[in-house]
């Protein structure tokens, strides 16, 4: 019997949902991004001092309370660096410390929780099981990526926004950093989401804004 080993690098991606033509970027690949030298820089120290954030004591409790648990908020116009950066820290702390790491368009996470929740015979039970399987790394993985939060439809029951919510709580509450990429301003985030959230979103991530135009091709 012949058996084909897969490229370990190759390996190291799948069932990251992290896009393929993101996969094992470095923030040196990133380093360039026009007007976000800042934006770098905090990548850095914070894929450089995830181990420390993370710490725990010999009674298990953090090292570190005021940081333990906490990610990165990068908003800003389109096109203009949020989902590359942030997909680049995911695959440095994969690749630097061997955790577990998922990325996901906040509209396909919510997407696929309606859809386990409104689930008959026909569905199919392979679709399902990767729904679910989806929906789980969201919950537990280390640290996750939820990419373009505000662009979820919005309905009268605020299931997607209180979804937002309860899913940053129990993460911040797990220990567990969460990567979150927006087009909101402030004012725009204020208005969708409750204020409490807009409160605790400076407590579990560290904020930055992207500045500039859009650098996309199709932009111009």
């Amino acid at each position: 019997m012949i058996t084909t080993r897969m490229d370990p690098e190759k390996a190291r991606w799948i069932g990251t949902g992290i896009p393929p033509r993101l996969r094992g970027l470095t923030l040196n690949d990133v380093e360039e991004l026009e007007g976000q030298s800042d934006a770098v820089r905090k990548a850095r120290t914070f894929v450089e001092g995830y181990r420390a954030q993370q710490s725990k004591n010999w009674r298990g409790l953090p090292v570190n309370p005021n940081v333990f648990g906490r990610g990165l908020l990068f908003a800003g116009h389109p096109g203009t660096g949020k989902t590359t950066l942030a997909a680049a820290i995911l695959c440095e702390l994969r690749r630097r410390w061997g955790i577990t790491i998922y990325s996901t368009r906040y509209t396909d996470h919510i997407e696929r929780e309606r859809r386990i929740l409104r689930q008959d015979d026909s569905v199919d039970p392979e679709q399902l099981s990767q729904w679910m399987y989806a929906v789980e790394r969201v919950q537990w993985a280390d640290v996750v990526l939820l990419d373009d939060v505000g662009h979820e439809h919005s309905t009268a029951s605020k299931y997607a926004e209180d979804t937002l919510e309860k899913l940053l709580r129990q993460r911040y509450d797990e220990g567990r950093p969460t990567l979150i990429t927006t087009n909101l301003s402030g004012d725009d985030w204020a208005n969708r989401y409750s204020k409490p959230l807009r409160s605790f979103m400076d407590q579990c991530t560290r904020r930055e804004i992207f500045t500039g135009d859009s650098y996309r091709r199709g932009d111009q």
